[in-house]
């Protein structure tokens, strides 16, 4: 069983992440639901989404989601974005919307032959934030558009570069409030730092100080007091939480790479991709870094984990 324990440094901030009811309260709603939709990738090549609930069932594919990556899904469960990678050698990979789970996806980019990716629902589902390469098409930018009817509106790029300078701004998230959206940045001429901005692309301030590592794919906690983001540094791979206004980092344990963590909404897991040998696999565990490993085993490479709640119509 891996170990992935976490840092004593953190487990105090995230102790006073939780709460109590006294005497008197009223009951409880009932527990929201939350399954987990990944990329795999099959012993050909190629890739498509698969959804895992937490109950020891095996993966189910979400119908029609070929050549996928990247899932993302609304906060109402009910619609996924995602990243659709052509089998083609000449098709670019373009962003995709799967509305309401019950109708084949839709093309969502509007910009024939640019590569986008990386698409997030703000926390209210009217928008999403993604990566593009319309205005630099040899770096990338994180941009914002409203959604419309299954199309992209009101299309603004957050993170322009000035002339001449050629940068990759990736794997944008939203804060829960929607104010602030977190990314990865090369901007400052180093490897990628994590940076954060107000959701309009004001006020871009970096987060993670410049060193010989590399920061990507942040991850807010419920509460919006944390950010859970994978960092590399030489050969290893880990998962590290930082404060949200920035700070110092811990990092979990693990016995193997850890890349790519999803908070779970409800703020009590963690989800994150471990890769021990040549296997790539879903795990999850307790975000207070309390208790075991969960590891969820699946035929093929599971990657880019994301929560999608169990809707109930």
């Amino acid at each position: 069983m891996p170990r992935y324990l976490l840092a004593g440094t953190l487990a105090l901030v995230l102790n006073a992440c939780g709460g109590g009811g006294g005497e008197g309260s009223a009951p409880p709603p009932p527990q929201a639901v939350f399954d987990l939709v990944f990329d795999n990738e099959a012993s050909d090549g190629s890739r498509s989404l698969k959804r895992f609930a937490l109950d020891g069932s095996a993966a189910q594919p979400v119908a029609e989601a070929t050549n996928a990556v990247r899932p993302h899904a609304r906060a109402d469960g009910r619609a996924l974005v995602y990243t659709s990678h052509s089998t083609h050698p000449l098709a670019v990979p373009t962003l995709m919307l799967m509305a309401e789970l019950a109708r084949p996806a839709t093309v969502l980019s509007n910009v024939a032959g640019v590569y986008e990716r990386e698409a997030v629902f703000s926390p209210d589902g009217r928008r999403v934030a993604f990566v593009s390469q319309r205005d630099e098409p040899a770096g990338s930018d994180v941009f914002v558009a409203t959604l419309n009817d299954g199309r992209l509106e009101d299309v603004r790029n957050l993170t322009p570069g000035t002339p001449g300078s050629i940068g990759l701004d990736v794997t944008p998230a939203w804060s829960p409030d929607g104010s602030q959206i977190a990314f990865a940045s090369n901007r400052d001429g180093s490897d990628f730092k994590l940076w954060v901005m107000s959701a309009d692309g004001s006020n871009p301030r970096p987060l993670t100080p410049a060193g010989a590592y590399a920061d990507v794919f942040p991850t807010w906690s419920p509460d919006g007091k944390l950010i859970a983001f994978q960092r590399r540094n030489g050969d290893v791979y880990r998962v590290g939480l930082l404060p949200a206004g920035g700070g110092a980092a811990a990092f979990f344990e693990f016995d193997g790479d850890a890349y790519s963590p999803a908070w779970s909404p409800d703020g009590q897991r963690i989800a994150f991709v471990g890769r021990i040998g040549s296997e790539y696999d879903i795990h999850v565990r307790d975000a207070s870094g309390a208790g075991p490993v969960t590891r969820l085993p699946n035929q093929g490479a599971d990657r880019n984990p994301a929560w999608i709640l169990r809707s109930s119509s």
